[in-house]
């Protein structure tokens, strides 16, 4: 009788143990898929195996068991469709994307590349829109191309960053859960050769048609910048900062403790990165990277900032991509970043919603 078509657990070096992030049990952070062996699937047979195994609800409990991040190894993924004919069978509604900071092209419905920034430059730990209120729940990201060098994709518990910071900063995280965090987004002119390289239209003016008039161009990016803001300003040469104020400690309904969901590292280490620290946080890039704040407007001590970004780091697992891999992730349970890289590299990303509240804000 021929086996049913299925996956089973590889490791691979990196590797952490999920109870060192707090959870109840012992599991490989992230958990680690290939076909069984002696099955070589087309792209249907994939599709249909995630989706069985999606629709049954035990697949997503194992993803959380295992800290909330899976790679699936093996697939025949090999175009923008075939990624988003399998993410799709995760069977998430797709988010929609309000303010986004990098550059994105769509390739297929619902899958985008991941970020256009110069290869050269890391991008550092953060969740998928941690500033905003509109944020994606899970992200899958896809490889179709593998550089010469470096392109990894590290992932950080948020859960373990959470726990983390409260031992080693236990004030600094009651000043987070009192306060949140302030994030201020400028966006220019135009576009910008950078990893938060998108203008004011590419950000807020999908409504933006050709021909309007200035007046109802502003209107028509007011209207989408309010969907999670009524704190924006114009400026003199036509760039907008708009900002957010935030909670960054919360409560990971399904896993059940505090997590960090946020930007603060990320926004740290580009204002650093790009020598852009104090006003008006121009950096050596022609883009603006003013470093987080407090909710109230006052200043991150930056030995704070210096050790939440470390910790992030030093927390990390790398993801070093194989064509065709797959991995899903929990925003609200698992940071991201990226390596700078030499040759082609190409790593796709799409954004999914969920029909339940997965967060809440944690309870003093």
């Amino acid at each position: 009788m021929p086996q049913p078509h299925q996956f089973e657990v590889f490791t691979f070096a990196g590797q952490q143990d999920t109870t060192s992030f707090g959870l109840n049990t012992s599991a490989l952070f992230p958990l680690a898929l290939e076909p069984i062996r002696d099955w070589e699937p087309t792209l249907e047979e994939s599709t249909n195996t995630i989706k069985e195994l999606s629709e049954s609800g035990q697949f997503l409990e194992d993803v959380k068991r295992h800290g909330g991040a899976v790679l699936i190894r093996g697939l025949p993924i090999r175009t923008p469709q075939d990624f988003s004919d399998v993410a799709h069978a995760f069977g998430f509604p797709a988010h929609e994307e309000v303010g986004r900071p990098p550059l994105r092209t769509v390739l297929a419905k619902n899958v985008k590349t991941a970020n256009e920034g110069p290869p050269e430059l890391p991008i550092w730990p953060h969740n998928e829109y941690g500033w905003s209120t509109i944020n994606p729940s899970w992200l899958t990201f896809c490889c179709l191309r593998v550089p010469d060098s470096g392109g990894e994709t590290p992932i950080t518990s948020s859960v373990g960053l959470a726990a983390a910071l409260k031992k080693r900063a236990p004030e600094f995280v009651d000043k987070l859960l009192q306060r949140g965090v302030k994030y201020v987004y400028r966006y220019g002119v135009e576009d910008v050769n950078s990893n938060t390289g998108t203008g004011v239209i590419g950000a807020y003016g999908q409504h933006v048609k050709a021909d309007d008039d200035p007046t109802t161009a502003r209107k028509k990016i007011e209207e989408q910048v309010r969907r999670h803001s009524d704190r924006f300003e114009w400026h003199e040469d036509g760039s907008l900062s708009v900002t957010h104020v935030v909670p960054i400690i919360r409560e990971h309904n399904d896993i059940g403790l505090p997590t960090w969901f946020g930007n603060l590292t990320s926004a740290w280490g580009r204002s650093r990165h790009h020598g852009a620290t104090d006003p008006p946080y121009l950096g050596d890039d022609g883009s603006y990277h003013p470093p987080p704040e407090y909710g109230d407007g006052t200043t991150i001590e930056k030995e704070y900032l210096d050790l939440a970004l470390a910790l992030a780091e030093s927390l990390q697992v790398l993801i070093e991509w194989q064509a065709g891999d797959l991995v899903l992730l929990d925003n609200y349970a698992v940071m991201h970043s990226r390596a700078p890289w030499t040759g082609k590299r190409t790593v796709l990303a799409a954004l999914w919603d969920d029909n339940r509240t997965r967060i809440n804000d944690y309870e003093l």
